[in-house]
C-alpha cells in the first residue's frame, strides 16, 4: 500500500468520524431547542395562569369594599367570588386562550409486566436521529386522575388545576392559625362546654348519620358506592365553614353568644373533620370487617392523632413565649416577628412529619401564641403578626373560594351524577340536623343560659361547606367515585355558599335574633372587684368562680393554674414564680423570672401600698398583672 492510498484511507476514516460526530450534535441540538422551546411556552402559561389569579383577587378586593361600602343584602362577597371564579373556568374551558402545542403518547409495561399501583416515574426512550437513542425520565404530577381522555392535552387547564398538597401546605395553614390566633376567648371559653360538645360528638354525629343516610340511598339506586367510602365521604362533608355568616353577623352585630357558637364549632370541627377523615380512610384502606375491635382500633387511632396533634401545637406555642420572655428579641422587632410566624408554621410541618395533623396542631399553636407569646411581643411585633396573619388568610380564603368555582370547568378529576349530588344535598341538611338539636337538647339539660330555639334554627342554617371540605374531596380522585365525591362537594360548596350565605341576614331577621349590639360587648360581665387590685388582669383569669361559665370544676382549677403557674412561667406577668411556687422550687422559678416581672412587681406593690410579699395577705391570683393582661383583655 503507497503513501497515496494510506492518505486516501485515512481521510475516509476521518470524515466518517466527524459525520458520526455531526450526526450526535445534531441530535444534541435538537434536543435542547425542543426543551427550551416548551421551556418556554410553560414560562408563559405560569405567568398567565399567575395573571389571571391575581387579577381575580384585585377584583376580589374591590368588590369586597363595594359590597361593605353599600351594605348589600342579599349576596356576600364569598358568593360573588364563587362566581368569578366559574366565569374564569368557563372562559378558559371553552376558549382557545393559552393554547400550545402538546402530545399524549400511550406507555406499555416493559417485557409485558403487570403494574399494580401507579408509579411515581416513567422512563420513556426517544428516538431524536436514527443514530442515537435518549432515556427521558419523566415524574408523575402530584395526585392521580383516572382520565380516560386521549385527546391532546390542553396546557393551560392542566396548569389551572392545582396540587391538593398545596392547599394543605400553603394555603390551608395560614387561615386555621388566624382563626385560632383571633380568637376572642371571652366569649368562646364561656360557652367551651357547648362548643367542644358541637365540635366533637356533633361532628362525629353528623358524619355517621351522612354515611348512613347516602348508603340508604345509594342501595336504593343500586350505587357502587361501599359503606366505607360513604363513611369518608361523610367525613369530610361534615367540615363546616360559615365564613359568609360569620361575616354577616359581625356587621349586623348580632347576639354574642349565637357568634361564638357558630365560629367555635366551625373552628374545631375543621381539626376533628380531618382527623376523622383521616381516620376512616385508614381504616378503609386496611380491608378490615366493620366489627367493634376496628370500631374501637379507629377511635384509639382518632384520639391518638387529635391529642397527639393538639399537644405538640400548643408546646410550640408554649415553647414560643418562652423564647420571646427569656431573650431580648423584642428588641429587633422585624427579627421578632418573622420567628414568630417561622416557629408557628414549623408546628404544622412537624406534626405533618411525625404523621400527626398539622390542622389540628397549628389551630391549638395559634391558641397559645395569642394567650401567651403575644403578651411578650414589642408594640410593633404585635400589630404586624396580626396584620399579617388577617391579610394572608383573607388572600388565601379568597383564593380557594375563586380557584373552587374555577375547578368547576378545569379540573380533569371530574365524574358528574346529578342523583348523587342531590342525595347529597338532602343528606347534608339531615345529618346536620342530627347532630344540632339532639346535642342542643342534651346541653340544655345542664346549660344556664340555655341554647334557645332560634339558636339551633340559626346553627342549622349555618352549615357552609368550604375550603376545608373541598381539599379533603380533591387530595385523591384516583377512582371514579372518589372523582364523584369531589365534583359533588364542589357543587354543595357553592350551592351552600351562594344560597345559605345569601339568605343569612334575612333568616336572622326572620327568627327574630337580638342584633345591632356588639357581638363583643362586656356588660354582661358584673365583676364586683376592686380595679385598683386587677388592673389588665385576663378576665379568664382574674377570680375563679365569679362569672357564670366559671363554675364548672374543670374551667375553675384552669384558670387557677393559669394564672398562678403558666402565665407567670410563659408571660412576663404577676404574681412571679417565686410567690405561686413551694420554697423548694425557688431555684426553678429564679430562672424563669425575669428583671421585667420583679421590676413590674416592686413598682405595683409600692404604688398600691400592699405587702405582696406575703402571700397569706391576699389571694395570690388577685395580684396585678399590669400591662400584660391589658392586652390579653383585646384579645
Amino acid at each position: 500500500m503507497n503513501k497515496c492510498e494510506v492518505l486516501l484511507l485515512l481521510l475516509l476514516l476521518y470524515l466518517q468520524c466527524v459525520s458520526g460526530f455531526g450526526g450526535r450534535h445534531d441530535s444534541a441540538e435538537h434536543i435542547e431547542q425542543a426543551a427550551e422551546k416548551r421551556a418556554y411556552s410553560i414560562h408563559r402559561i405560569d405567568t398567565l395562569i399567575l395573571l389571571i389569579f391575581v387579577a381575580l383577587l384585585v377584583s376580589i378586593v374591590l368588590t369586597t369594599w363595594f359590597f361593605k361600602h353599600h351594605r348589600l343584602r342579599f349576596i356576600h362577597e364569598t358568593g360573588l367570588t364563587l362566581c368569578y371564579g366559574l366565569l374564569i373556568g368557563l372562559l378558559l374551558r371553552y376558549t382557545n386562550i393559552g393554547v400550545i402545542e402538546s402530545q399524549t403518547i400511550d406507555v406499555m409495561q416493559k417485557n409485558g409486566s403487570v403494574v399494580h399501583d401507579p408509579p411515581d416515574y416513567l422512563r420513556l426512550e426517544v428516538e431524536p436521529a436514527k443514530t442515537q437513542k435518549v432515556q427521558f425520565h419523566y415524574e408523575l404530577i402530584e395526585g392521580f386522575f383516572g382520565d380516560k381522555d386521549k385527546q391532546s392535552e390542553r396546557h393551560l387547564e392542566q396548569k389551572a388545576v392545582f396540587s391538593p398538597e398545596i392547599f394543605f401546605n400553603l394555603l390551608l395553614p395560614p387561615i386555621i392559625f388566624n382563626a385560632g390566633y383571633s380568637l376572642k376567648k371571652r366569649h368562646f371559653f364561656r360557652n367551651i362546654g357547648s362548643i367542644l360538645a358541637f365540635a366533637f360528638a356533633g361532628t362525629t354525629i353528623s358524619a355517621v348519620t351522612f354515611g348512613i343516610i347516602m348508603h340508604s340511598f345509594c342501595w336504593l339506586f343500586s350505587s357502587s358506592f361501599t359503606f366505607k367510602e360513604l363513611l369518608f365521604f361523610g367525613a369530610l362533608m361534615s367540615s363546616t365553614d360559615p365564613v359568609s355568616v360569620l361575616a354577616v353577623f359581625q356587621e349586623m352585630e348580632v347576639e354574642s353568644d349565637l357568634y361564638a357558637l357558630v365560629f367555635g364549632e366551625s373552628v374545631l370541627n375543621d381539626a376533628v373533620a380531618i382527623v376523622l377523615s383521616s381516620s376512616v380512610d385508614n381504616f378503609a384502606a386496611s380491608d378490615k370487617s366493620f366489627d367493634l375491635d376496628a370500631l374501637f382500633a379507629a377511635v384509639i387511632d382518632f384520639l391518638s392523632v387529635f391529642f397527639g396533634s393538639l399537644l405538640l401545637g400548643s408546646v410550640i406555642g408554649c415553647a414560643t413565649a418562652l423564647i420571646t420572655k427569656m431573650t431580648e428579641i423584642k428588641e429587633f422587632p422585624l427579627l421578632e416577628a418573622a420567628l414568630f410566624i417561622l416557629l408557628s408554621y414549623l408546628s404544622f410541618l412537624l406534626a405533618e412529619f411525625v404523621e400527626l395533623t398539622g390542622i389540628v396542631a397549628v389551630l391549638f399553636c395559634a391558641i397559645c401564641q395569642a394567650h401567651y407569646t403575644y403578651n411578650n411581643l414589642s408594640d410593633e411585633a404585635r400589630t404586624r403578626t396580626k396584620q399579617f396573619f388577617e391579610e394572608v388568610s383573607f388572600l388565601m380564603e379568597s383564593f380557594i373560594f375563586c380557584y373552587i368555582g374555577v375547578s368547576v370547568f378545569v379540573s380533569h378529576s371530574q365524574q358528574w351524577s346529578i342523583s348523587f349530588f342531590l342525595c347529597t344535598l338532602l343528606s347534608v341538611f339531615l345529618s346536620r340536623a342530627a347532630h344540632i338539636y339532639p346535642v342542643s337538647a342534651m346541653l340544655n339539660i345542664r346549660r344556664k343560659p340555655k341554647i334557645p330555639q332560634r339558636y339551633q334554627h340559626m346553627m342549622l342554617f349555618s352549615g357552609l361547606r368550604g375550603a376545608m371540605a373541598f381539599a379533603l374531596a380533591y387530595r385523591n380522585t384516583s377512582t371514579d367515585n372518589r372523582q364523584i365525591m369531589a365534583t359533588t362537594t364542589s357543587m354543595v360548596v357553592i350551592v351552600t355558599v351562594l344560597f345559605n350565605g345569601g339568605l343569612t341576614s334575612w333568616f336572622t331577621e326572620y327568627l327574630g335574633i337580638r342584633h345591632g349590639v356588639d357581638a363583643y360587648d362586656d356588660s354582661q360581665l358584673q365583676l364586683n372587684l376592686d380595679d385598683s387590685h386587677l388592673q389588665g388582669m385576663d378576665t379568664l383569669s382574674r377570680v375563679s368562680g365569679q362569672n357564670p361559665w366559671d363554675k364548672a370544676f374543670l374551667p375553675r382549677k384552669w384558670y387557677n393554674f393559669d394564672a398562678s403557674f403558666m402565665k407567670p412561667f410563659l408571660t412576663n406577668a404577676n404574681p412571679t414564680l417565686l410567690e405561686t411556687m413551694p420554697s423548694f422550687m425557688a431555684p426553678f422559678a429564679k430562672i424563669f423570672t425575669t428583671k421585667q416581672q420583679l421590676s413590674m412587681y416592686t413598682r405595683t406593690t409600692n404604688n398600691n401600698g400592699v405587702n405582696n410579699q406575703s402571700p397569706s395577705n391576699d389571694n395570690p391570683f388577685l395580684r396585678p398583672l399590669e400591662n400584660n393582661a391589658a392586652i390579653d383583655e383585646n384579645k
